[in-house]
């Protein structure tokens, strides 16, 4: 067995790779920011456009979510939590990193990012009215006075983009449905009135119109144009997959869109206002998930993530096409990369399920189902430090995108809605039973949603595995859509079912009443913070099973919320994972 310190080593190797994502471009054109974890814990940092090392921007004792930096002036919005509860404030900075004011107005409510509307107005969503809906606020920064709301209702709201002409909003019918308004002091629209679900994964403005990423009537999200002031919308560009961001540049001539190739990321650039597409060839395959325009559209920036390179910034040029990066890691990954293999299985009723494989290079010494959370997440090929470091020490990781999973379809999307939630469950099944021999007895893991699927795996299927790993995850139903944050349960019982209506059902397929099926070890990690699954889920979870003597073992962060965001707890966390694995998943003897 690896000694504790040499293994320690190696699990810092991997996650101390620097990764930096989400960059925007300051007024100046020339500075770029990105939130990297380099420090142990995401900040704020800033990059020339030119490329270079990154140089701290806004050090914090608490992580940094995002800086949001003004179209015209060197100053920029910058948002941050404390000990991950998810109440987001907003602070004004100067291009130095320093404190100008503090724009959010209580520490107990949410005020999430918006957007510049020009030079001196800001607007922001926030839950500070009721905490279970989200108004539109707007702040003068050159005026003493505090936000103003310009637009209430009692709706869960999104700001999908803005402009000084006009705000686009979503409003949310369920996770899956939203209505898409175009907002301005001089009144609103709704834009996609219709009797059927409709996803709006992305929307952006030009100033003549609104563009969104969305699927009327369709399997996947497809670009259309829609006139805020009156018309039906016009399909655009479609990609047999759905277009995930969709980013105007400020001058109104260019879309930069991503579209999601079963799993990867492709960029595509659409000319307006006729909307043909240009296919940006990218440094190598990964997952974008973020970009933004600089000043005049004079430059695209975005990351980019895969298990081969790492997460890093890049900078394209629009005019020649030429990407080059921005951030570059000053530590080559510790060893061998891991290829992502993308397979499928046939369920028992005959679906196709994909799922993505990493194998180390010699023989394995176990498997592990690693599931998503969401439950509309999905599994894709980016750099996942942990995953790195579990094939380079010999496990074969398996990461199913059971139905239910988005990136597939709306059908596919909705195929473990409420009644059906047991069916994903037995997709797990089923892909043990197509892994054969070659699997072994798996471990199984996951986070959130995903971790809800370890704990219903192991109750429902108890002889399948060797070990379970619950990363936040929900173990009653009912105390779940209890105690979760107010304004996140309507969405969630869209999902699951509803207290009212559905709570027998929800009872009889919550882990917790069904503990004494287990038979696999089980390792609980939760923030005390976590305001979507609060840590009585996981007290009730490790109660139960202490109280059958069913071993267990439980890490609770009083610094961490919906996972784990601080080095030195995901260090915690990785060291005793492994441990926990090789105690557990070796002594079967996997192949």
């Amino acid at each position: 067995m690896t000694p504790p310190g040499e293994r320690a080593a190696r699990i810092a190797a991997w996650l101390d790779v620097p990764r930096a994502s989400q960059p925007s471009v300051a007024a100046d054109g020339e500075t770029v920011y990105a939130i990297s974890d380099r420090g142990g814990l995401p900040q704020a940092w800033k990059v020339s456009l030119a490329g270079g090392p990154l140089r701290p921007f806004l050090p914090r004792p608490e992580r940094v979510q995002r800086v949001d930096p003004n179209p015209e002036r060197p100053v920029a919005v910058a948002v941050t939590d404390r000990g991950g509860d998810e109440n987001w404030r907003l602070d004004l900075v100067d291009a130095t990193g320093e404190r100008v004011r503090e724009i959010s107005t209580d520490p107990t409510r949410i005020h999430e990012p918006g957007g510049w509307r020009d030079g001196h107005r800001y607007v922001f969503r926030s839950n500070a009215r009721d905490l279970r809906f989200f108004d539109l606020y707007e702040v003068d920064i050159d005026r003493a006075e505090p936000p103003r709301c310009v637009r209430r209702e009692d709706a869960l709201h999104d700001i999908a983009a803005v402009r000084p002409e006009r705000v686009a909003l979503l409003r949310y019918v369920t996770n899956l449905d939203h209505d898409l308004i175009a907002w301005s002091e001089g009144g609103e629209r709704l834009l996609n009135p219709r009797s059927a679900e409709e996803s709006v994964m992305s929307a952006t403005l030009t100033p003549e119109a609104v563009y969104a990423a969305t699927n009327p009537g369709r399997e996947f999200a497809a670009v259309y144009r829609y006139d805020p002031a009156d018309g039906a919308p016009e399909l655009l560009w479609e990609f047999p997959g759905d277009v995930e961001i969709l980013r105007a540049d400020p001058t109104g001539r260019r879309l930069a869109a991503v579209a999601n190739d079963r799993g990867w990321s492709r960029l595509v650039l659409l000319d307006l206002p006729a909307g043909r597409p240009r296919r940006v060839p990218l440094p190598h395959d990964g997952v974008i998930a973020h970009l933004e325009w600089g000043p005049q559209g004079r430059a695209l920036v975005f990351d980019l993530s895969s298990m081969e390179f790492g997460t890093q910034c890049f900078h394209l040029d629009p005019g020649s096409g030429a990407v080059r990066a921005l951030t570059e890691t000053d530590r080559p990954l510790p060893g061998a990369p891991p290829h992502p293999v993308l397979r499928e299985f046939r369920s028992e009723d005959g679906r196709s399920i994909p799922y993505w494989e990493y194998r180390p290079s010699g023989r394995a010494r176990g498997t592990i189902v690693d599931v998503h959370g969401g439950p509309e997440g999905q599994a894709r090929p980016q750099f996942l430090p942990v995953v790195g470091f579990l094939v380079n020490e010999g496990f074969r990781v398996v990461q199913p995108n059971v139905r239910g999973s988005q990136g597939y379809g709306r059908t596919y999307v909705h195929l473990d809605d409420v009644r059906r939630r047991m069916d994903s469950v037995r997709d797990l099944r089923d892909l043990v039973r197509a892994l054969g021999p070659d699997g072994g007895v798996p471990a199984i893991l996951g986070g959130s949603y995903g971790g809800f699927m370890v704990l219903a795996a192991v109750t429902t299927y108890p002889e399948l595995w060797s070990a379970g790993i619950d990363l936040v995850g929900i173990a009653n139903f009912v105390t779940f859509l209890e105690r979760t944050a107010p304004w996140r349960r309507p969405i969630r019982e869209a999902e699951y079912g509803r207290l009212d209506a559905d709570r027998p059902f929800l009872e009889e397929i919550s882990p917790i009443h069904h503990v004494d099926r287990i038979r696999a070890p089980m390792l609980v990690v939760h923030g005390k913070n976590d305001p979507r699954v609060p840590i009585g889920e996981a007290e009730q979870i490790v109660g139960a099973l202490r109280a059958r003597g069913v071993p267990v073992d439980f890490l609770a962060f009083d610094d961490e919320g919906h996972g784990l965001v601080r080095r030195k707890n995901q260090m915690t966390t990785v060291v005793r994972a492994v441990e926990f694995l090789e105690r557990h998943l070796d002594a079967v003897g996997a192949s």
